[in-house]
This record gives C-alpha cells, sequence and structure tokens, in this order.
C-alpha cells in the first residue's frame, strides 16, 4: 500500500503457493522476493498467471504506458510503463451488472512485501477461485491486480480511466491492500465503505461470519483511482486506524503473513461478494 501517514502503510513481494482447491484459501508455503523493478514485476506476474490458470478465470496481461508529458521528454527520460493482470468471471446470464476485484502486486524497493501486498494478491487468487465454483452468479466479476500502486497507483489509475472512457457500468469495486498483520490478536479489520447496499453486504457478513469490522476512511490505495471517477469503492485492510501498525512495513523484514488472520479477510470477502451475486 502506498499511503500518507497516518493513513499510510504499504510495500509488497511476498507470494504464497497457491492450494489448488476453489473451497479454501491459498496456504502452504510462502515465497517472498521484491517486486519493484520492470523484471521482477514480470517474474511476479507470471507466477500469478499461472496460479490463477485453471481457477476458471482466464488471465489476461493488459500492457501501459504513460508518455512524459511533453513528447521531446521521452527522448532521455523514458515512459513510465507497467502491465495490470485482468481475469473476467460471466455472470450466469447476460448482465451489465459489473463487479471489480483487484489488490496490486507490486512493491516498494528493498521489500520483499508479504504483507504489503502479497497478502492482498493472495486474497484476489482464492476469490477467483472462490467465486467460479458458485453455481450461479448474477453479476460480471473482473479480477485486476494492479502494478505500481508504490508509485502512485499508477495500474489502477490506467484501468479506471480505460473503465470510464468504455462507458461500461460499475456496480463497485472492492480494493484488498494488506490483511497479513494482526499484532494484537483481536482479528479486527478497517473497511472504508460508502453507505448502501455495498456497506450492508459486508456488514451482513462480518455479523454472519463473527468477524469484527472497524468503518475507517483512508485517502489512498487503488479504490481512490474508482472513487475519483465517481465509481463506489470499497477497501479492505488490517486495523490501521486503530495503531495497529505493521513495524516491517516498506523494509526488507516484511516477510511473513497472519495466515489465519488472512483467511479471515478472505473469508469476509468470499461472503460478501456472495451476497453482491446472489441470482
Amino acid at each position: 500500500m502506498h499511503r500518507r501517514w497516518p493513513l499510510s502503510l504499504g510495500a509488497l513481494a511476498a507470494f504464497l503457493a497457491i492450494a489448488q482447491t476453489s473451497a479454501s484459501p491459498p496456504a502452504t508455503e510462502t515465497l517472498i522476493f521484491e517486486r519493484a523493478t520492470g523484471a521482477q514485476r514480470a517474474l511476479a506476474a507470471a507466477r500469478i498467471v499461472e496460479a490463477l490458470e485453471g481457477s476458471g478465470v482466464e488471465p489476461e496481461l493488459q500492457p501501459y504506458r504513460i508518455p512524459n508529458e511533453f513528447w521531446v521528454q521521452d527522448l532521455f527520460l523514458p515512459p513510465v510503463s507497467g502491465t495490470n493482470i485482468v481475469g473476467e468471471l460471466k455472470a450466469s446470464s447476460a448482465t451489465t451488472r459489473t463487479i471489480v476485484v483487484g489488490a496490486h502486486y507490486d512493491t516498494k524497493q528493498g521489500s520483499p512485501g508479504a504483507d504489503d501486498n502479497a497478502s492482498g494478491t493472495l486474497a484476489v487468487i482464492a476469490l477467483a477461485k472462490r467465486l467460479a465454483a458458485f453455481p450461479e452468479r448474477s453479476a460480471n466479476i473482473i479480477f485486476v491486480l494492479f502494478d505500481q500502486e508504490e508509485q502512485g497507483s499508477m495500474g489502477s489509475n490506467v484501468f479506471a480511466a480505460q473503465w470510464q472512457r468504455s462507458g461500461r457500468a460499475l456496480h463497485s469495486m472492492h480494493n484488498i491492500d494488506m490483511i497479513g498483520y494482526d499484532a494484537n490478536g483481536d482479528g479486527l479489520l478497517d473497511l472504508d465503505v460508502p453507505d448502501g447496499d455495498v456497506a450492508d453486504a459486508y456488514t451482513a457478513a462480518a455479523a454472519e461470519l463473527n468477524i469484527p469490522i472497524n468503518r475507517a476512511t483512508f485517502d489512498s490505495s487503488d479504490h481512490i483511482s474508482f472513487r475519483a471517477r465517481g465509481f463506489t469503492a470499497a477497501f479492505l485492510t488490517e486495523n490501521l486506524s486503530g495503531g495497529d501498525f505493521n513495524p516491517t512495513y516498506h523494509s526488507p523484514d516484511d516477510t511473513r503473513i497472519n495466515q489465519a488472520y488472512m483467511d479471515s479477510a478472505i473469508d469476509l470477502m468470499t461472503a460478501t461478494l456472495e451476497r453482491l451475486v446472489a441470482p
């Protein structure tokens, strides 16, 4: 997560091996490496694509290029380039109702980023597998792993701008960033979501699963790219507003994920999305 303190925490670049069942979240081993340079992010993207294949979601690499303000600058200052990873689950019946679920997969330079944001990346992969197994879905679901969040949410800005230009309807966007650290063991998750049916779905799911949530507001991470364009966007993260701050943030020591805590966040997202896509 790229944030401005006190609403700022982030770093990424860990990757857990993915269990092959759609019913359970990814578990087993952890593979952690920095994902900051182009080559590192390309390797991460290849591994994410491999994890998504066979899930029912066909991943697609969507490269982008952001030129400098003046073309002459491109001669000595290379334009920014990155790659979003996108996969879509179609609704059971044709509909324009669409939901985006996303997380960023890049990391701050020098950090292996297990919490920020391998945890969110793993959640999106697990959710793709789970939702693909739903017998019916009343909405199309787009899963996106965004590049370059740590450089000003570039990947999500590109994606959200393209979506807006397309004129395609968007019911809601759900961003997952840092769900792997819970020092005090209270299981509390922060949720930034506007009032309405999306907030109601999260609240009902949390109550059913007995997962504590706290409504808070955060001014950075990839959901902001969508809100800035008028779309409904939700953000799920660890209890940052309560001061449960990961001391390894943006450091070489961000190497561990609290598996049980991450699993609870994935369960919450599953139950929430199930409510939003139920026929």
